[in-house]
């Protein structure tokens, strides 16, 4: 039996944590005097937002600092990155079932010291997978088991409650009612290490089974102890239990059997099973997922049954209801309407139901259906693909068709067809090595077959995927990265081969995710429907659990071999059919090409590795449906996603996502974590919940408007046209002018640029109206996650509402609500806001909708004739959608009647300059952004035009020949991407060819209209620096405090990171705690690349683990746009969350907030007042009380001149301090000194005080002479000496005298 815990049992943790180092902790202030300084009014805003708490966890988070030296980091990540990977391969070993190698990376596991304190949770994956598995033949066996490992192999690690729960789940399988089993459960219970309910809300290993026994039949528990999730299930069976037992001796009698004339009592656990599958009849017998995924059955047809009658029940016109009696509700045979066979309109019917009753209940059942068919979209949509490229082949092969155009299906078929057996091969060859290496180890490893030791590697990965699957999302991930990363009609390899290589992990984690759920839920019927509901309930607990205890992910290089393997193989099959002209004969000839090739090309300057598609596919590509191709958990969804709790669990039901888009940059990670495991955060997920509940769905009429323009292949507003082969130009005689050539050559670069963009852009199109079809009529979601600055962004790319133009216009809310008399002035606002008439009063807006009425009907009732108004203005495909609305109204008696989905916006008026100008109180730039209120709105663009030319005026006078040319050509939108960008950093390059791109229109040379541009380049910045001076100064601050910053070291460096003592790493980034209390770390730090061989080609991958130095240049440059960034997505986040409370709609594309033309009026309100709220704190003031706490006894290095006495002074100490050392003193000497100093200065020794009062230390004589600032020197000769001085961010800018709280009346600050 195992042993009672004897020694201190160390809490294990579902993410590995740094081992916390105290190094360095006590140069802090305690945390409850952080921001001791700063105003009141700082804290009580601060606080009820959550920037107090996160940012004192954020200064001291409980992990080692990764800017304490390169080394120190590198060694934390490398540990890191080991353990990860040791997991992987662990994790790979388990589900393939390789028990013996998996043994053996458990010891090695187990030698990571600082992983000991977690390694009882690798341990305790291996163990459940032994029992799941049925390698544990008896309750002895798995407690020696148990035993034999922690006492002899793993002798520090105790076992945790989880471990117990394993226990127990296995001694449940045998007969409960033994006195033997029961004893062994008593024994499980006691040993608990943190109670008998820590063991019970394992949900994800104990079944419902094992709860019932262990309430109901054994009485060990009450159903208190019963984790809340599941105990509907338990008291509905204690219900059915009452009856059971007045039943149950007739049932005894009767199940007694006679065996060769004696009487035998059937086992009452039979009894129990069997009846277990009445009493939870929610669902027909869920079996656990076999290996092969393909064999998922979701059907759930009592479920459907219930749908079906729901809906019938409904007041609906008869076609509706015949509709629906013969609509297949299988969720299978439903997954999207990809094959235009559905015949159910779901937005249709909802909207022609009367009461809103029969709305709640029509809804409620569209959930129920809607559940089923969100499981089988994210678990089936590979199985999908390869369905209907199968039924595509055998109609071809019916028909005969031989035809040299085959259907895109068709060849992928064959591809599929052809790769299948070779990847079944390799697959079945790594488990012969396997094999070898549990038999015969030793030999195995002295082996030279290099093949074989790759396989060990990474044959437990290619034996997690079914490999039909791995065939259908290798062939698809290809054809989705068709022309990116720069490479026309092709792709980079080492993107390839990730992105396959992630593709398949992502299928394995959600393939586990739904075994888990089957095999913990197995036990449940489905004749009763009244607790589907406490079992959906319980299965979303179970998922949360189950994704939030993933913490493993697939190091680089496996993801880079297993991506490496199936793309070769995939190219070795994968053949388009071709065409030619024989040259003798002249006759037609047909043959075979690759449809991949593998080769390299220059880009940019640099050798890439390219897969290059063939011609014939790129064609197909542009032009096929390709709904088919884009994984499931890259579309919307069809039920409310996955609410954010934690920073990695949100989003997706059977796919992991994590709350920041992070790139490979664990110091943002770490941050994070922190403070989402202490709660701090909540405002965030409030917001980002919010935006994810918006149910939208298709606009019907406007995606036939663009299916009918998208057929035709002729080039339409933004889609260009068919183009199917490349037209250049001849080139000229061989013995024309080499300028003449130039131009040639240039000429037809610019046409193949042409051509490459528009079959890019072509592409791009068909994804968007592919998926619009699929969803055409159905109800779905935006799940979003932020990135590292904090902006919201749908986690499903290719199809959303940040997308183009034809993007917005093809979604319409899900709900419906009337105009009302402002809805309907609001809708005409939005309609001429969209045509560029956003500079009016609201009046002259809503006048110039009422000009254009009859345009408004025309255009919606032909909108493709010659010339329709829409397609005059900015927005065409949003206007159009907005012409079909307002004419749907007009068509009703009273308009305002009309029930409205479609969204309207409220933009900001150059949104990054408004939160400057209300950091900075700069009353002149309110004005121009609306933060004042005004009778009209002002035009920031327009009135930089007006100053540009005042400039340009005044040049000209004094015989500037560019400024007289130019002086006539300056127009709002020539000035205005400039004006916009200016305030996030754009440089002045990107400034020359934003204006190029404007001026290029007027003047036809080239060179010419850029030499024009760079001048002008000048005059914009120097005017927008003009009319925003207080925005200037705090961009030039903040660009000041990052430059510093970034070239800062932290006085408990570790001195081993100098080189030769005199040279150290500067490791600091720029941190900074948003007013929400997101901790934001910029992520700019060197990159440092790894080599992976792989069969295709050597590849360069980075590392997700590694932490270099910092790049200064980017740090400076990305800091006063990122803390703007992080600025605009606090307030929405803040406005989401208030629309929310108000049972508002609400969606956003960063600084654009939309909702029902009804609710404009409550949302202007709440964003208003968000905005004041934001910036009552002057945040400014705090930003810097952050920095001065964050960076507290951090020094940095400068230079002053050789003259000076402070240098004098140095130079002298400096001598005496080599002297005491017996050699060359250096500045990881002289910081060593320092952080002494400190230390002693913090003392409670007041002799230790004393002393380090008369210390001195290069730094202390800074100190004594406050501001080096007339001594210092920018040269680096011989002239100046090399300092170490405090740390000392520049005074913030003075503050101007705008009330924020004015603009609570500014109707024009967003309209």
């Amino acid at each position: 039996m195992l042993r009672l815990p004897t020694r201190t049992i160390r809490k294990s943790s579902l993410i590995p944590k740094r081992l916390i180092s105290l190094k360095g902790s006590h140069l802090h202030k305690p945390a409850s005097d952080i921001f001791s300084n700063s105003s009141s009014s700082n804290s009580g805003v601060g606080q009820s937002l959550g920037f107090m708490k996160s940012s004192q966890i954020s200064m001291s988070p409980g992990f080692d600092p990764f800017d304490r030296s390169h080394a120190a980091a590198s060694n934390q990540t490398t540990q890191s990155r080991d353990v990860m990977q040791l997991w992987s391969l662990l994790e790979a070993c388990i589900c393939s079932k390789y028990y013996n190698r998996a043994f053996s990376i458990l010891q090695s596991l187990y030698m990571v010291g600082s992983h000991r304190p977690y390694f009882i949770d690798d341990y305790n994956m291996y163990l459940e997978s032994l029992v799941e598995n049925g390698l544990i033949s008896s309750i002895n066996e798995l407690d020696k088991k148990l035993s034999d490992d922690l006492q002899n192999t793993f002798k520090d690690v105790d076992y945790n409650d989880r471990t117990l729960a394993i226990m127990v789940h296995h001694a449940l399988k045998y007969n409960h009612f033994q006195l033997e089993t029961q004893n062994h459960l008593k024994i499980y219970f006691r040993m608990s290490v943190r109670g008998i309910r820590s063991i019970l809300s394992h949900v994800n290993i104990l079944t419902i089974s094992d709860y019932a026994a262990l309430h109901a039949d054994l009485k060990m528990i009450s159903l208190n102890d019963i984790p809340e999730a599941m105990k509907p299930l338990l008291e509905n069976k204690a219900q059915e239990r009452k009856k059971l037992d007045r039943e149950k001796p007739d049932m005894l009698e009767r199940e007694k059997v006679s065996v060769g004339g004696n009487s035998l009592d059937v086992d009452p656990r039979k009894i129990e099973a069997d009846h277990n599958k009445c009493i939870f009849s929610l669902d027909q017998e869920v079996k656990p997922l076999e290996k092969d995924a393909a064999t998922l059955k979701a059907v759930d047809t009592l479920n459907m049954r219930v749908v079906r009658h729901a809906l019938l029940g409904l007041s609906l016109n008869e076609k509706q209801k015949e509709q629906i009696s013969k609509f297949n509700f299988d969720a299978n045979s439903n997954l999207l309407n990809v094959d235009e066979k559905k015949s159910l309109d779901f937005f249709e019917i909802y909207r022609s139901l009367t009461t809103e009753e029969d709305k709640s209940k029509f809804e409620k059942a569209l959930d129920d259906f809607n559940q089923e068919r969100q499981r089988a979209l994210e678990n089936r949509a590979t199985d999908a693909a390869k369905e209907r490229w199968k039924h595509d082949f055998e109609e071809a092969k019916a028909r005969g068709d031989i035809s040299i155009e085959k259907r895109l299906n068709v060849k992928l078929w064959e591809w599929y067809s052809a790769m299948l057996p070779l990847v079944k091969e390799e697959v079945k060859l790594c488990s012969q090595v396997f094999a070898g290496y549990a038999n015969e180890k030793k030999n195995i490893l002295k082996m030279d077959a290099k093949q074989d030791k790759a396989r060990l590697d990474y044959g437990p990965y290619l034996s997690l995927v079914d490999p039909e699957k791995m065939c259908v999302i290798t062939i698809l991930e290809l054809l989705k990265l068709n022309s990116t990363g720069g490479i026309i009609e092709g792709m980079r390899t080492a993107r390839a081969v990730i992105s396959v290589g992630k593709a398949i992990e992502m299928e394995f984690r959600s393939e586990q995710l739904l075994k888990s759920e089957s095999q913990a839920f197995r036990d449940l019927g489905k004749n009763s429907h009244e607790l589907k509901r406490y079992l959906q309930r319980a299965k979303s607990t179970f998922r949360s659990m189950k994704i939030e205890e993933n913490k493993i992910m697939w190091p680089q290089t496996a993801r880079a071999k297993i991506g490496s393997i199936l793309i070769s193989m995939l190219i070795h099959v994968s053949k388009v059919e071709v065409e030619g002209v024989d040259p003798v004969t002249k006759q037609k000839v047909y043959g075979e090409a690759p449809a991949f090739a593998h080769g390299y090309q220059y880009h940019n300057g640099s050798k890439l590795g390219v897969l290059k598609i063939h011609r014939s596919l790129v064609h197909q590509l542009n032009g096929e449906r390709l709904v088919a191709s884009v994984q499931p958990q890259l579309l919307p969804m069809l039920v409310k996603p996955r609410p954010w709790k934690n920073w990695k669990s949100g989003g997706y039901y059977y796919t992991q996502s994590t709350l920041i888009r992070s790139k490979d940059s664990p110091e943002q990670i770490a941050y994070l974590k922190a403070v989402s495991d202490a709660n701090a955060i909540d405002t965030v997920y409030n917001g980002l919940n919010v935006l994810g509940e918006t149910p939208w769905t298709v606009n019907r009429p406007l995606f036939e408007v663009m299916s009918r323009v998208w057929n035709s292949g002729k080039q339409f507003l933004d889609i260009p046209g068919v183009q199917e082969k490349l037209t250049l130009v001849p080139p000229p005689p061989r013995e024309a002018d080499p300028s003449v050539h130039r131009e040639w050559k240039l000429k037809n670069k610019e046409l193949a640029n042409k051509f490459s963009s528009n079959r890019s852009t072509r592409c791009d199109s068909n994804y968007k109206l592919e998926i619009a079809r699929a969803f055409l009529g159905e109800k779905f979601y935006f799940p979003h996650n932020l990135d590292f600055r904090g902006r919201a962004y749908p986690l499903s790319p290719h199809f959303n509402h940040l997308g183009n133009d034809m993007s917005r216009g093809l979604l319409l809310f899900w709900n419906g609500k009337r105009l009302g008399p402002q809805g309907l002035k609001w809708l005409k606002v939005h309609l001429s806001n969209l045509f560029g008439f956003d500079k009016a009063s609201l009046n002259e807006r809503v006048q110039f909708a009422d000009e254009h009425v009859n345009d408004i009907k025309q255009s919606a009732q032909d909108p493709l004739r010659e010339g329709a108004w829409w397609m005059t203005a900015e927005k065409p495909w949003q206007a159009l959608a907005t012409c079909m609305e307002l004419n749907d109204a007009m068509k009703l008696d009273n308009p305002e009647d009309f029930i409205s989905h479609q969204p309207v916006h409220q933009d900001g008026t150059c949104n990054g300059l408004q939160h400057y100008a209300a950091l900075g109180g700069d009353i002149d730039g309110a004005t121009q952004v609306n933060l004042v209120p005004n009778d009209r709105p002002q035009d920031v663009y327009a009135h930089v035009a007006k100053l540009v030319i005042s400039r340009l005026q005044v040049a000209a006078a004094k015989g500037d020949e560019l400024a007289m040319i130019l002086k006539d050509k300056i127009t709002r939108k020539v000035v205005k991407q400039t004006v916009m960008t200016n305030v996030y950093g754009v440089t002045y390059v990107g400034a020359t060819f934003q204006i190029d791109k404007q001026l290029s229109n007027i003047f036809e040379d080239r060179k010419y209209s850029l030499e024009l541009s760079k001048y002008l380049t000048k005059h914009v910045f120097s005017a927008v620096r003009e009319l925003f001076q207080g925005a200037h100064l705090i961009q030039d601050w903040l660009g000041e405090c990052s430059k510093r910053i970034s070239k800062s070291i932290r006085l408990d460096v570790d001195e081993k990171s100098f080189k030769n003592g005199n040279k150290p790493d500067f490791m600091t980034s720029v941190i900074w705690t948003t007013p929400l209390g997101l901790p934001i770390v910029q992520p700019y730090r060197e990159t440092n690349k790894k080599q992976v061989t792989t069969n295709l080609q050597t590849i360069f991958i980075s590392d997700p683990f590694g932490v270099n130095p910092v790049n200064a240049r980017r740090q400076k440059a990305g800091f006063p746009p990122n803390f703007i960034h992080s600025l605009d997505a606090s307030h929405m986040l803040l406005s989401a969350a208030e629309c929310g409370r108000h049972g508002l709609d609400f969606a956003s594309v960063h600084d654009s907030y939309w909702t029902h033309a009804c609710d404009v009026d409550k949302m202007n309100v709440f964003l208003r007042e968000q905005f004041i709220r934001l910036h009552e704190v002057d945040l400014i003031e705090r930003l810097k009380d952050e920095f001065d706490e964050r960076y507290r006894n951090y020094v940095q290095i400068a230079r002053v001149e050789r003259t000076s006495e402070l240098a004098k002074q140095i130079i002298a100490l400096r001598t005496q301090l080599s002297k005491e050392l017996g050699r060359q003193a250096t500045l990881a000497d002289e910081i060593y000194l320092e952080k002494r100093r400190v230390q002693m200065l913090q003392s409670e020794d007041p002799q230790e005080k004393a002393d380090a009062e008369k210390m001195v230390t290069t730094v202390s004589l800074v100190e004594a002479i406050g501001s080096i600032e007339p001594i210092e020197s920018k040269k680096s000769d011989a002239s100046t000496l090399v300092i170490l001085t405090p740390l000392r961010l520049p005074q913030i800018p003075p503050k101007g005298n705008f009330d924020v709280r004015e603009l609570k009346n500014s109707k024009y600050f967003f309209s």
